[in-house]
């Protein structure tokens, strides 16, 4: 697992351009494959209820593992102005290929300590051995903590090889675990749903689903 290219996993660059360059010439947003659309109307909205709850000329962000194709087919659903993206990538590399002006990337684990307005998981929990981890991260300011195409356990947390990567493991948090981290956290659940089947890329041990949580302050 530490020898897989998680630069090259993270980043499609020719579709990376390939949205951008439709996103210049359409008023609407490129209309991605599978739950892509779905899960960014998630989170665009929200984006604006943690603008309703904070009341700052910008909104501070924290994207834990995410990458620019999560951001370029944004740009026609909603102004992003008022949000101050910052990426977590621990395997980032400089690229002009991949970078957006408006997106902060870093991989120096300290900036995790920062103060963040929201913070959003989109299918990156399941790379992190145990929840513990997230003790890294500084939640005191956050209004918004949102997961979505996350594979979860409804029964105990186990670890599964990834159907879809040979050199890939899962580890598939249980629901109740997370809860509680959210809990420890003054965070509650307001919204919850479920993708189809098929996204769960994970052998399952125990009955798992991919899910979208949203959790407020």
């Amino acid at each position: 697992m530490n020898s897989f290219n998680w630069f090259n996993y993270n980043n499609n660059v020719k579709l990376l351009k390939k949205l951008s360059n439709l996103n210049k010439k359409n008023k609407f947003n490129f209309i991605e494959k599978g739950i892509y659309n779905h899960v960014r109307d998630i989170f665009c909205l929200s984006l604006f209820i943690t603008q309703s709850r904070v009341k700052r000329t910008k909104i501070k962000v924290l994207d834990y593992g995410s990458n620019s194709l999560a951001y370029v087919n944004l740009v026609n659903k909603i102004n992003t102005k008022s949000f101050n993206f910052n990426i977590c990538d621990l395997f980032y590399k400089n690229n002009k290929r991949i970078k957006k002006k408006d997106l902060n990337f870093f991989s120096n684990q300290k900036k995790l300590k920062n103060n963040w307005d929201m913070i959003n998981f989109g299918s990156s929990l399941q790379y992190l051995k145990n929840l513990k981890l997230l003790n890294k991260i500084n939640f005191k300011r956050s209004k918004v903590v949102l997961i979505t195409h996350t594979p979860i356990s409804i029964g105990k947390s186990y670890i599964s090889k990834q159907i879809n990567n040979k050199g890939l493991f899962q580890n598939i948090h249980s629901i109740s675990n997370i809860k509680n981290l959210m809990k420890k956290n003054n965070l509650k659940l307001i919204f919850k749903s479920r993708n189809e089947d098929k996204y769960v890329s994970a052998i399952q041990k125990q009955k798992t689903y991919s899910l979208n949580l949203l959790f407020v302050k």
